[in-house]
């Protein structure tokens, strides 16, 4: 009988694949980048159907890898980016406009035309950029259909058009107040067709089944969870309270609240974390726009260092970063500013400062932006005493020895650091009846806990500082 569980997880800049058996070990793994267009400042595109194909060489690797066939596969668990925009042809399936990456901004007139209106409204989610989707494909809207990455990628594994509460949440389409369906105000404010909107399915149970066509078999899809939402599963922290970071191309804090949407903040909305047995469960995050993508600026874009790990070494070998300061928001700075017109800064430089400095002080400036959210997270609920976190960056020592001491915490660093793809593949379980949610616990990890060095008035006064000199 087949066992294994197969998570597909396509974030903002790669693709990765993952094979893990019930007892939660990861048998095999394949990644690939993502290429991003910027075809004019504040615009970013990806080929929808570029992503599929580069979707399907990694499941096809990890089967490789693991030395393991389709058929050894029990479930499937998809997890994505949220917040993208992917148009297709209702009658041929193929993409009919660029994908519009969640950090696309063109939808900010539209955005603060959408607020005048009395919707709700961000400039990165899909209300504010479907309608330049549509006018990108000159399509008549009643011919197409749309999804978020998600449901793009589970249409073409099955020909399903879905999605769940997670990633529907943060379209802008949602009807909360129901807590269920689209907002049909906002689709006849906007002129759009509800055919045009993917069905909303639960984010772990029976959801669709794989065509054979394409992968050699029918597989049972049963998870389908936006990849912050995913990771929280990764963690086994879907309570009340229950928190963890994610160190990826952006960053994110998220802290669950039950049964219950709550607003701790102007830019920290209530968002959905699951829905499952026609129960939501909601959480509230923190976004850090920029945090991977600030070292690969730093490493290609500006070529300081040959390579993240040269950075990481740079920075190890600092002592302190001395008077530089790093404001990592290349892109806009998110919660708890919520200023998308910020950019990236570099302050208090001097002739004796050099690359250590510098690569110390960035890393030193995303563990206090997070430290920014986490300050505002823990006033308002009782969340643990240690920070579990995982992503790629946060195989980085120094970023983590740095976050402890900035948030006087300890921190819990998850052993599989692709949480996300993890975290789908232990949805897929519980979709699929393996194990269930009292078992998550057990399945998270973890290989090292980073406790602070410095004591509450060094870091205190660190972070004023800090917070001094790079004021928006």
């Amino acid at each position: 009988m087949p066992e294994l569980l197969l998570a597909l997880d396509a974030g903002t800049t790669g693709a990765r694949a993952m094979l893990v058996d019930p007892a939660g070990k990861v048998l095999g793994m394949d990644k690939q980048p993502i290429v991003s267009r910027f075809p004019a400042p504040s615009l970013v595109e990806q080929d929808a159907g570029g992503v599929w194909e580069i979707c399907r060489a990694v499941i096809r690797g990890a089967l490789a890898v693991a030395g393991r066939g389709i058929t050894d596969v029990a479930a499937i668990g998809v997890t994505t980016q949220r917040a993208s925009v992917v148009l297709w042809d209702r009658a041929t399936g193929e993409p009919v406009a660029p994908m519009l990456v969640w950090s696309d901004l063109r939808g900010m007139d539209e955005f603060r035309a959408l607020r005048a209106a009395g919707f709700t409204a961000w400039p990165q989610v899909p209300s504010a950029k479907l309608p330049a989707a549509i006018a990108l494909s000159g399509r008549d809207p009643g011919d197409l259909q749309w999804g978020t990455l998600d449901s793009w990628l589970t249409y073409k594994l099955s020909g399903a058009h879905v999605t769940d509460a997670s990633a529907g949440w943060l379209t802008g389409y949602y009807d909360q107040a129901r807590g269920a369906g689209w907002d049909e105000a906002l689709l006849a404010h906007q002129r759009l067709p509800a055919s045009l909107f993917p069905a909303q399915v639960e984010s772990w149970g029976a959801i669709a089944e794989s065509d054979p066509a394409v992968l050699g078999a029918r597989v049972p899809i049963t998870a389908l969870i936006a990849d912050q939402e995913a990771a929280m599963v990764a963690h086994g922290a879907l309570g009340p309270g229950d928190w963890k970071a994610t160190y990826g191309t952006s960053g994110v804090l998220m802290a669950g609240t039950g049964d219950t949407p709550r607003r701790i903040h102007k830019t920290m909305p209530p968002e959905a974390l699951a829905r499952v047995g026609g129960r939501l469960r909601f959480c509230i995050e923190g976004m850090v726009i920029t945090t991977g993508s600030l070292v690969d600026w730093l490493c290609n874009g500006l070529g300081l260092f040959a390579s993240p790990g040269e950075m990481e070494a740079a920075a190890a070998s600092a002592s302190d970063a001395a008077n530089v300061m790093v404001r990592p928001s290349l892109a806009g700075m998110g919660a708890p500013h919520g200023n998308f017109e910020a950019r990236g800064l570099i302050a208090g430089l001097g002739l004796a400062d050099g690359p250590g400095q510098i690569a110390r002080a960035a890393l030193q400036g995303i563990a206090f932006r997070f430290r920014e959210i986490a300050d505002v997270v823990a006033a308002a609920l009782p969340v643990p005493e240690a920070l579990p976190v995982a992503g790629g960056l946060s195989a980085s020592d120094t970023l983590m020895q740095l976050q402890a001491d900035a948030l006087q915490r300890p921190v819990r660093r998850h052993a599989v650091r692709e949480a996300s793809a993890y975290g789908a593949a232990l949805a897929a379980g519980m979709g699929a009846g393996l194990f269930g949610e009292g078992d998550l616990r057990r399945l998270a990890r973890y290989d090292a806990e980073f406790r602070p060095r410095i004591g509450r008035d060094q870091a205190d006064a660190m972070f004023a500082k800090w917070q001094a000199a790079v004021a928006p």
